[in-house]
């Protein structure tokens, strides 16, 4: 299994410090149209992945040569809080870093029929986790050698940025087939031992993983456990805002779901009790943008919450993750405008 576009980060086409960033607008075009859509399929995130590197030809035509099983994507099996993208650079290199997560957990865990479980499998996955521990200590030093020892902000370079971002979604990457292949390998990482022996780095700078259906004993602990989050606000507000977003934006697909099928679904005080699908009818783009903003009158409306829920699903019919949510950021969407100003009324 080939890591190609992400070693192309650190040793290839991509490397952030080789970048021509002068006209910035190129990269706010592509990302515009990588978020037009939530990628349901392998070849739906590889033309997407196709789209995004058409400035660079190696990787462009690597990508499109590429042949994966058609399957539908899975979400990976545990999530991370990795930092938001900033600038149009920023967020270019968190939608490719994305994309490209999602792509090599899928092509991988739909590996070959004949692959046998005792032999190729522990040998594929042993190779691969091989490959991502060895490129996240490379990216590691280059951070050091370039003193980037802190966590990006609105205020640090893009190139601290992206070799941040791809640390952090390697080691996610790395856990997440770790954990799906467990069972078949002869002995597996703890997250602690990967940051101290392997990238000796204080356990300070870890970066939380969730493993939201870590085992069966946790899947039966979470069924009985109730999930919500925990709206604080003005119910009468909150359907005020549902009827004005639905008309502005088409919050709701309304051929689908109701309005207050949603304000139900945001008011439940158990999730898995109250279940029911919500087709969006906006783009990914909006709806993340609404879901910050509505952010501050629920104690629990985070990405990954929003993902375990298993609740909302986007216009193209797939389901929304968090993985998605945290890549589809961008300065202005389409009508943003409208969405402040009638969430705002909320106070």
């Amino acid at each position: 299994m080939e890591i190609k576009i992400f070693d192309s980060i650190l040793h290839g086409e991509l490397k952030p410090w080789t970048l021509d960033t002068t006209d910035t607008r190129r990269f706010t075009a592509l990302i515009r149209k990588a978020g037009e859509v939530s990628p349901s399929t392998n070849a739906e995130i590889q033309n997407q992945l196709a789209g995004l590197l058409q400035d660079f030809p190696i990787l462009h035509k690597w990508i499109t040569a590429q042949e994966f099983p058609n399957n539908k994507l899975q979400s990976l099996v545990c999530t991370a809080q990795l930092p938001d993208s900033t600038s149009p650079v920023t967020r270019f290199y968190a939608t490719i870093i994305s994309a490209e997560t999602i792509r090599v957990y899928n092509a991988f865990i739909n590996y070959p029929a004949d692959w046998n479980k005792e032999i190729d499998i522990p040998f594929q996955t042993g190779r691969l986790l091989n490959s991502l521990k060895v490129l996240t200590k490379q990216t590691n030093e280059e951070l050091k050698e370039r003193g980037f020892t802190s966590e990006p902000n609105s205020q640090s370079h893009y190139t601290h940025f992206a070799l941040h971002y791809l640390k952090h979604s390697l080691i996610q990457l790395y856990f997440a087939i770790q954990k799906y292949f467990e069972k078949e390998l002869p002995a597996v990482t703890s997250p602690e031992d990967f940051y101290s022996l392997d990238l000796e780095e204080d356990l300070s700078n870890m970066l939380p993983l969730d493993f939201p259906t870590s085992d069966r004993s946790d899947k039966q602990t979470k069924k009985t456990k109730k999930l919500s989050f925990q709206f604080t606000g003005n119910p009468e507000k909150l359907k005020t805002a549902i009827n004005q977003l639905c008309r502005h934006c088409e919050l709701v697909n309304e051929s689908t779901n109701t309005q207050e099928q949603l304000f139900t679904v945001l008011t439940s005080k158990d999730l898995r009790k109250d279940a029911v699908k919500i087709t969006i009818g906006c783009e990914t783009t909006q709806f993340r943008h609404i879901l910050e903003a509505l952010k501050t009158y629920f104690s629990n409306f985070k990405f990954s919450t929003i993902e375990h829920s298993g609740v909302f699903i986007s216009k193209n019919g797939t389901p929304i993750t968090a993985q998605n949510l945290y890549a589809s950021k961008i300065d202005n969407p389409k009508t943003k405008e409208e969405i402040d100003s009638i969430i705002n009324q909320m106070k």
